[in-house]
């Protein structure tokens, strides 16, 4: 099968789910050629924060680190990104770190993957942003704080971003877009994952890039529109946890769901090529299949 599909934002999870070299098998006979591999918070992997809550989260990186080098292994083109999820504050304050303690933490989290990014052991930062869930404002606020700290680091290495937002349409869009203007990072370098059909035709009008999660209602609805595929790619959003099975979708499935499509002109040739290719080699810096 010719290499054609990308997914352009998973995870894997070798301590809980089937694994990097798995995964990459799978999505490779079903004719991958790309993955945005992102790392995962500390527990994911069962590795206790408590204690040195830094040292535990450099580890979750070498983790994640070492699935980015087995999926290559098995012939993909790789991305590796590692973040600190907006989820990440949540979860630190309800298990009793103070507020400024979480933010310092982010900072730190931050400084160790962009020196990540410089020795070219990961390519970009991801995933960090807002909450898209209920919390409270002072939540939210040391989330925004570690997106803009992020997207400083970012604009000085050049490395793009994977951003974890809520989904309130332009508006989502319009506060991004004056981020980054304060910051004076540039917009390619930004992607809004896994957006909704009217956050990523919104994003891309205005030069960022965005992920679409590969449901096939959405996809239906947003290539079936003839909305902008320009900077859009689609994304799996795999989680690789069997105690989560129903959380997303696994890659290969999303290969079957656009192939659908396509046999049902949802989407074109060219649509379907610059989707997992084009747009692919233009944010990730990749060379093409």
């Amino acid at each position: 099968m010719k290499a054609l599909y990308a997914d352009a934002h998973l995870h894997s999870n070798p301590a809980r789910g089937l694994g990097a070299t798995e995964i990459a098998r799978r999505f490779r006979a079903r004719g991958g050629w790309f993955v945005a591999l992102v790392g995962l918070s500390p527990w994911h992997y069962n590795i206790d924060v408590r204690g040195d809550p830094l040292a535990a989260y450099v580890k979750s990186i070498e983790v994640h680190a070492a699935e980015c080098r087995r999926a290559a292994e098995q012939g993909l083109r790789v991305s590796c990104f590692a973040g600190f999820h907006p989820a990440d504050v949540d979860h630190l304050i309800d298990a009793g770190m103070q507020p400024h303690r979480v933010l310092e933490l982010g900072e730190k989290v931050l400084d160790h993957i962009a020196g990540l990014c410089r020795k070219g052991v990961l390519q970009g930062i991801g995933e960090v942003g807002r909450q898209h869930f209920k919390t409270n404002p002072e939540r939210v606020a040391i989330a925004q704080e570690i997106l803009v700290s992020a997207m400083e680091r970012a604009k000085d290495l050049g490395c793009p971003i994977h951003m974890h937002l809520e989904n309130a349409g332009e508006a989502t869009v319009v506060l991004i877009e004056r981020l980054a203007s304060r910051v004076g990072i540039e917009r390619r370098l930004l992607l809004f994952h896994h957006s909704k059909p009217n956050v990523a035709a919104a994003a891309v009008k205005r030069g960022f890039y965005a992920t679409l999660p590969g449901k096939e209602q959405l996809l239906r609805y947003y290539f079936g529109n003839r909305m902008p595929s320009e900077n859009v790619m689609v994304e799996s959003d795999y989680i690789d946890d069997p105690r989560r099975p129903c959380v997303s979708s696994c890659p290969w499935e999303v290969v079957d769901r656009l192939e659908k499509l396509h046999g049902e002109g949802v989407i074109d040739d060219e649509t379907l090529y610059r989707v997992n290719v084009d747009n692919v080699v233009k944010f990730y810096g990749v060379e093409p299949p």
